[in-house]
């Protein structure tokens, strides 16, 4: 694959045929999706900028610091209060570790901590992770703030605390994996031959490029699971 700058131009001109047609249509709408693709395209520039010096020096450390930046940024980003970061992120990172590394023991890289594995696994799981928690820590404390009166009722009642707070963790589970499940059929049927397409185009064989998929689903849905019950467990021991 070689993409010059003359051919990236000639394919981001490409956004000329939608372009026209908003303009006929909605010119407002015209306006934000150009200020939409104005600030993506300031995100890709300083992306690009800061994974060529990291692909180009490749060293554990700074893979491992690029991570630990990148996820802290979207979760601050994307968890704008700070029952929410403080939990996901500390759990995310957490978990998200151990488990991309048993993915990449599993795939048998041969650097480890490589820019060109660690940190596509790392994102993957990450960026799974963090929309599904954010949704189930707060509907966990939704459901706290609103059925209190359950809470003190079970732990008046002889519960122990885990006995207690278990309706609350079994609604934040449910809720936040309720739209995963129900779209796990239609991310397999559009969202994986596109990946597929993706990893083909890298020089993957067919097969091992299933198999990573496969991998990486099993991987996102454990420890994302994981990630959701340990970050409601940090929440509830700082409230």
């Amino acid at each position: 694959m070689n993409i010059t700058i003359v051919r990236l131009i000639i394919g981001i001109l490409l956004l000329v045929v939608p372009a026209l047609i908003l303009f006929r249509l909605d010119r407002r709408f015209l306006r934000m999706s150009a200020s939409v693709m104005g600030r993506l395209t300031v995100v890709l520039a300083v992306m690009a900028l800061c994974f060529y010096y990291i692909f180009q020096w490749d060293k554990a450390w700074l893979n491992i610091l690029w991570v630990l930046l990148s996820s802290g940024v979207a979760t601050a980003v994307y968890c704008r209060k700070r029952w929410q970061s403080i939990p996901i992120y500390v759990s995310m990172t957490v978990v998200t570790f151990v488990m991309g590394v048993l993915v990449l023991l599993l795939m048998d890289v041969s650097h480890l901590f490589s820019a060109y594995a660690f940190i596509p696994v790392m994102t993957m799981l990450q960026a799974e992770a963090l929309f599904v928690c954010r949704r189930g820590i707060t509907t966990y404390v939704l459901e706290r703030r609103t059925h209190k009166e359950l809470y003190e009722y079970l732990r008046g009642n002889g519960a122990n605390q885990l006995e207690a707070l278990r309706p609350f963790l079994t609604k934040a589970i449910t809720r936040a994996f309720a739209p995963v499940l129900s779209q796990l059929l239609l991310v397999g049927l559009v969202f994986v031959p596109s990946l597929l397409s993706g990893l083909l185009l890298g020089g993957i064989q067919p097969l091992q490029a299933i198999a990573f998929l496969a991998l990486m689903t099993a991987a996102a849905l454990s420890s994302t699971m994981l990630v959701l019950v340990l970050s409601i467990y940090i929440y509830t021991r700082m409230s």
